[in-house]
């Protein structure tokens, strides 16, 4: 990834902090910016770092393909960057036809993968990037979405385990199929497969939400607190890297009020309400957290607009996104 394409459409006037440095988009002089391997490279050492260009974006040029190869055949870890820019591919009055990698990215990072080696792929992207043959291969996945000027500094300094501050998925990414699932002009949230996570029908790559830890952080208790609408949880470090895990909070129904109420307007799957970044920096650390909610927290959008508490079972799910749940019920 070049300097530019780790860039989004709305950078401003001026591209470097800086006041000495400061460049005139227009000129398309973006040296200031550190790209993703060049901050590697900080961190790992320019001389056991190899950086190579493999492919471009959204070109055909094969050239550069053999030197990836060989470096990466004499890698111990690879870092594959692959995505979108706003150039050519995606920006204002420029949307895409398909969600899969523009030009031939997808056939050279299969090529990369096919080597064996531990590969984690770096998404840079704004929309989202269908990568449903890539995800099994790969030894992970990082959305960076577009790093911008500061970015790749971050960026490099997770990877390496410098800090652990991983956040959620923002949004559901779906299979390379979903643009035949849904009408692009369609602007239904409901028909079809459904859009987002609240009408979502389908199976996604990774749904809403998603993410994971160096560490592992169990959820040891959510409970009811007596008398209000708050749910308090217990949150903890156990294994691996201290740092931080991010909890979500979803309200959704019981079966018996969507039964009611489906056939007047569309009920969601479930509904984000709340969410609480945790920072814990030392094994056996737990920390408790009120999240305090209201009686709108469980109601639901009428077809006028309205927001109705229906009576009946509801459910709060406080997730850490990945493999664990804790659900408390609250009847109405």
């Amino acid at each position: 990834m070049s300097q530019r394409e780790l860039l989004e459409d709305y950078f401003g006037d001026t591209v470097c902090y800086d006041p000495g440095q400061l460049v005139n988009p227009a000129g398309k002089n973006f040296s200031c910016i550190k790209s993703i391997g060049q901050a590697i490279a900080d961190i790992n050492g320019p001389a056991m770092t190899a950086i190579e260009m493999g492919v471009s974006i959204s070109g055909t040029n094969t050239s550069g393909i053999d030197a990836a190869i060989q470096a990466a055949q004499q890698a111990d870890r690879v870092v594959l960057c692959l995505g979108l820019d706003t150039v050519n591919v995606e920006h204002e009055g420029l949307d895409r036809k398909v969600t899969t990698l523009p030009g031939i990215q997808e056939d050279f990072a299969k090529q990369i993968l096919a080597l064996g080696k531990i590969t984690i792929i770096v998404l840079v992207n704004g929309g989202s990037i269908a990568i449903d043959d890539l995800v099994e291969p790969a030894a992970a996945i990082v959305e960076a979405f577009y790093p911008a000027t500061q970015g790749a500094d971050a960026l490099a300094n997770i990877l390496f385990g410098n800090n652990n501050r991983w956040g959620k998925m923002p949004y559901t990414i779906y299979g390379q199929n979903y643009i035949n699932e849904v009408a692009m002009n369609d602007m239904s949230m409901t028909n079809g497969k459904g859009r987002t996570y609240k009408y979502y029908t389908g199976e996604p790559l990774y749904p809403f939400g998603y993410g994971l830890s160096y560490g592992t952080f169990p959820i040891r208790s959510c409970s009811h607190v007596s008398g209000l609408y708050d749910v308090e949880c217990t949150l903890c470090h156990n294994t691996g890297m201290p740092g931080d895990e991010v909890l979500l909070v979803f309200h959704r129904v019981s079966d018996g009020i969507r039964q009611s109420v489906s056939a007047l307007h569309p009920v969601p799957a479930k509904q984000l309400v709340q969410f609480e970044r945790f920072s814990l920096n030392s094994v056996g650390q737990c920390a408790t957290h009120r999240f305090v909610l209201t009686s709108d927290s469980f109601a639901l959008t009428d077809a006028t607009g309205n927001r109705v508490l229906y009576p009946g079972d509801h459910f709060i799910d406080v997730t850490n996104g990945a493999d664990q749940t804790q659900t408390v019920t609250f009847s109405f």
